[in-house]
């Protein structure tokens, strides 16, 4: 079996962008202690070593078990119908006790190394994205609000390593990523609208054909995500150099969305 495939499945690219985004809650954490304390000794960069490989394992195993448990629907789907799964490159019993060891191994490191609070938001997190939004993906077209949570969970999860407590600060980290996720999978819910379809995914433009609805939650989220990043500013987490890009990048982010009222179509997107 190659390499590839074990890649293919482990979504590197998703699990990227997780590390990332704890990253930024770890980072930022740290800078909200007294002192303004940076990662400049050898225990903020033990910890933070333990944080991106705990949150990698819980990633990688989190994306593996959800493959796992939407195999048959990715199969119907021409945009997954040739993940290893479907396609048979790789056993649903091998993905299944991989998948599963890494969801139990991520969060148990991070509980062990770190402490039970990021133990505890990485385990939420695997359980609220396989166990409440994956089957809600079949249920109802809240799918996308549902599992713009657990993708909002890392940055919390490294603040809570940096600083040992979940508070108000880690809150509006948590509502900068929430925000920002739910304008993204809607416009590739729109691209994909036909292949949702398929698999009896709700996505919400899979089921209905009110246009306006759907461009009310992107324009609604996109001018969100604006306010909280900015609020992430004023709480007195970042810096003014970060709050004039967020506001030079959420203004342009919210011309692209506003797009949509005037020509909704695949291209938009």
């Amino acid at each position: 079996m190659s390499f590839k495939k074990y890649k293919e499945l482990l979504k590197l690219n998703i699990s990227i962008l997780v590390i990332v985004t704890c990253y930024i809650g770890y980072y930022l954490g740290l800078r909200s202690l007294p002192g303004n304390k940076m990662m400049t000794d050898f225990e903020s960069w033990y910890i933070f070593m333990i944080l991106i490989f705990g949150t990698f394992l819980s990633s990688s195993g989190a994306s593996i078990m959800n493959q796992y448990i939407e195999r048959k629907y990715d199969s119907l789907m021409d945009r997954t119908k040739k993940r290893p799964l479907p396609n048979n490159d790789i056993t649903p019993q091998r993905a299944f006790f991989i998948g599963s060891f890494l969801c139990v191994l991520g969060p148990m490191l991070l509980c062990f190394l770190i402490n039970i609070l990021t133990g505890f938001i990485s385990f939420l997190t695997i359980f609220f994205y396989l166990f409440i939004y994956t089957p809600s993906k079949r249920l109802t077209s809240l799918n996308t609000i549902i599992g713009s949570v657990p993708g909002a969970l890392p940055p919390v999860g490294g603040w809570a390593a940096a600083t040992g407590v979940v508070d108000y600060q880690s809150i509006m980290l948590f509502g900068v990523l929430f925000c920002w996720q739910i304008p993204h999978f809607l416009s590739l819910a729109i691209i994909y609208k036909d292949d949702y379809k398929k698999a009896g995914f709700k996505m919400l433009p899979s089921v209905t054909e009110n246009t306006n609805l759907i461009s009310f939650q992107i324009l609604f989220f996109t001018m969100a995500l604006l306010y909280t990043s900015i609020g992430i500013y004023v709480i007195n987490i970042t810096s003014y150099v970060y709050v004039i890009g967020a506001i030079l990048l959420g203004i342009i982010f919210l011309f692209y969305s506003s797009q949509i009222l005037f020509d909704y179509s695949e291209k938009t997107f």
